[in-house]
């Protein structure tokens, strides 16, 4: 069996989202959603139902009276943290469960998708999309096939990749399809598919990089490459920190943005990932 052949195995076999975090994308896509729906979905998850309570009630919030109900606590967060909350506990065990690597460190690359799902948010708010809830989504989702190729592939490998990545000649896809044989964007496309997401999902995480998509796809891959792109800028998650990070004109236009646009949803975003750092705490449950 080849490498790729390996790759796409383990790509098509990733683990799925548990079933609360695929109800709740379902709900949310409805701009009209209610709380009442969040809530009922809430309450078939234990694990996850514990975690809400034990949220409202730490020091955190320093409530007078403690909260007991799911129905009270959602409606102290608010639906928007809700979903935050409820896709950062799904999600982060894929990343916390990665082994050491030189190709993809699972701290930085943790830190690099809340700032990257923040920063499409943001900017889905901005621009008036529909669905900013399915844009922080997006932002989730674009880096698991780097958590599929870590592991599949070997250190050795990893380590030719990261070390090549230094070169400001090149780019992180270009390394990856070289020495991989497929990029992370692919990859997350491909596990997307596996877990039967919807299509503009899966479309936004295999094209954001792709710049004859960003303008020509729908609204969301356009606000997953400029989110990406602001994210780089900051210096969040490129191993080459002086490297120049810009979005696409084309892209920037379709969302009917202007560079001037981004710099506060920088400031935005920096401050934001440091909230949800705080707020909803990216490590995942015992259990889950």
């Amino acid at each position: 069996m080849t490498k790729l052949v390996q790759i796409m195995r383990t790509l098509r076999s990733m683990p799925p989202l548990p079933d609360v975090a695929s109800r709740i994308l379902a709900i949310v896509r409805n701009p009209e959603y209610s709380i009442d729906g969040l809530v009922a979905v809430v309450r078939t998850d234990p694990a996850l139902t514990t975690r809400i309570l034990k949220l409202c009630n730490s020091s955190l919030f320093g409530l007078s009276q403690p909260i007991s109900s799911v129905s009270d606590a959602v409606a102290y967060l608010g639906s928007r943290n809700l979903v935050k909350l409820v896709l950062v506990s799904c999600t982060a065990p894929y990343f916390r469960n990665l082994p050491p690597n030189a190709y993809a460190d699972p701290g930085l690359l943790w830190k690099q998708t809340l700032a990257c799902s923040t920063a499409c948010q943001t900017l889905a708010e901005r621009c008036g999309h529909g669905q900013p809830a399915t844009a922080f989504t997006a932002g989730i989702l674009h880096n698991v096939g780097r958590v599929a190729i870590v592991q599949v592939v070997d250190a050795e490998t990893l380590a030719t990749a990261a070390s090549m990545m230094l070169d400001p000649q090149t780019t992180e896809l270009e390394v990856e399809r070289k020495v991989i044989g497929l990029d992370h964007a692919a990859a997350s496309g491909i596990v997307t598919e596996s877990w039967n997401l919807p299509v503009e999902l899966r479309r936004a995480v295999r094209n954001h990089h792709d710049v004859s998509h960003v303008a020509t796809d729908d609204d969301l891959t356009a606000l997953l490459h400029v989110a990406d792109e602001l994210v780089m800028s900051m210096g969040i998650g490129d191993p080459l920190p002086e490297r120049h990070h810009t979005p696409h004109p084309q892209a920037l236009q379709r969302l009917g943005l202007g560079t001037a646009d981004l710099e506060p949803v920088r400031v935005s975003v920096a401050q934001e990932v440091e909230r949800i750092g705080k707020l909803l705490n990216p490590e995942p449950p015992a259990g889950r």
